[in-house]
């Protein structure tokens, strides 16, 4: 008897340490080696944004719009500039470069210029010169242009400077 309980014992045991009880999900993570900029940094998956998959196993999830005042250090000049956080996460075998990655934006149908202001952290592509390595994931920042009052806004993406369609990450007011 004091067998059999010793055997459903460790069987037991063999399940909860199969199925992950007692296990440390950050522990089983690769450590990051490369330093984070202000720009773009390193960050654990949050689900608090709209995904959208750009190939690959490399999907993109992206903040809602912030809306901010550029300093006098951005380029290009602009009174009011809109934002998105977009975390990238590699869900394939290889390391993924997010500068290949093109965004663009309209606003009222007109083409929208992109604004660096690396004083506030929006970079764009420009700050993201590490590879994400797979099963990691990078947080980037990118603004545009907009105008003094609320209007329509587009952003799309485009994965490689070959990709035949944009992606369509935000249409809205903003």
């Amino acid at each position: 008897m004091v067998i059999a309980r010793l055997a459903v014992a460790a069987c037991a045991l063999l399940v909860l340490v199969g199925c992950g009880i007692g296990h440390s999900s950050e522990a089983s993570r690769p450590q990051q080696t490369a330093t984070p900029s202000a720009a773009a940094e390193r960050t654990e998956y949050r689900a608090d944004g709209t995904r959208k998959s750009i190939g690959d196993g490399v999907v993109l999830t992206i903040s809602a719009p912030k809306s901010f005042t550029p300093t006098d250090t951005a380029y290009p000049r602009a009174k009011r500039a809109v934002a998105f956080e977009l975390v990238i996460d590699n869900g394939s075998t290889i390391a993924y470069r997010p500068a290949s990655l093109s965004f663009t934006a309209t606003v009222e149908g007109a083409a929208a210029e992109q604004v660096i202001d690396s004083t506030q952290g929006y970079t764009g592509t420009s700050g993201a010169t590490d590879e994400v390595a797979p099963s990691q994931s990078l947080r980037i920042a990118v603004a545009f242009a907009v105008g003094d009052r609320p209007c329509r806004m587009r952003m799309a993406v485009q994965p490689e400077a070959d990709s035949a369609t944009p992606i369509l990450l935000y249409d809205g007011t903003v």
